[in-house]
């Protein structure tokens, strides 16, 4: 496939995400997704949430590895490229070899979950990465671009609040203990903790 027409597949791909989130949103206003507390066998054989979670999530680390180190472009050595594959890596080292290994317990993944969120993450990470490696074009300075501090701040920001949550969703439950838990919003909570 040409550049141009690889690039235009990615273009596509990307409007399809979109789209299918649109989709998404709307639909599981009807609908509960079959996972954790909505888990349900007609969605297919169980899978070991560890192991669904492991499994799920390393190709959006694995394909972007790949990506990276076979690249032949030179997109690969421009700071702004380098610095945004590595925040979509870090999360995915997090999400692919940490947090399953962290979970406790938990209810089994139906195999149509498994398998959505599989293709989703072959999917995700082979065009996000796949534009960076080889097509984003940002020159080296961007780094000090506001836009970029910007984002990389929303990043980090996000990514720092997703480990605590998943820090209070792996607390929630006594050792033993089963059932199902809500979190209480542990911003407000902390809040009110320090205005007395």
């Amino acid at each position: 496939m040409s550049p141009e027409g690889e690039l235009y597949l990615l273009d596509c791909m990307a409007y399809l995400m979109l789209f299918m989130a649109v989709c998404t949103l709307v639909s599981l206003r009807f609908e509960n997704v079959p996972y954790g507390r909505y888990a349900s066998s007609k969605y297919g054989f169980p899978v070991n949430v560890k192991l669904a979670w492991c499994v799920q999530e390393l190709p959006s680390l694995l394909i972007p590895l790949y990506l990276t180190v076979s690249a032949t472009s030179v997109k690969t050595s421009v700071l702004p490229n380098q610095l945004l594959i590595a925040m979509f890596v870090c999360h995915y080292i997090q999400r692919a070899i940490i947090y399953p290994f962290l979970i406790r317990g938990g209810k089994a993944t139906p195999f149509v979950s498994f398998a959505l969120a599989l293709l989703f993450c072959l999917y995700n990470g082979y065009m996000q990465v796949r534009y960076l490696s080889h097509y984003a074009d940002y020159p080296p300075h961007w780094v000090t671009h506001p836009l970029f501090i910007l984002g990389s701040v929303l990043w980090l920001v996000g990514w720092l609040l997703n480990l605590h949550s998943d820090h209070i969703l792996r607390n929630l439950r006594k050792p033993g203990e089963t059932g199902y838990k809500i979190p209480r919003v542990w911003l407000k909570k902390d809040m009110k903790h320090e205005m007395t």
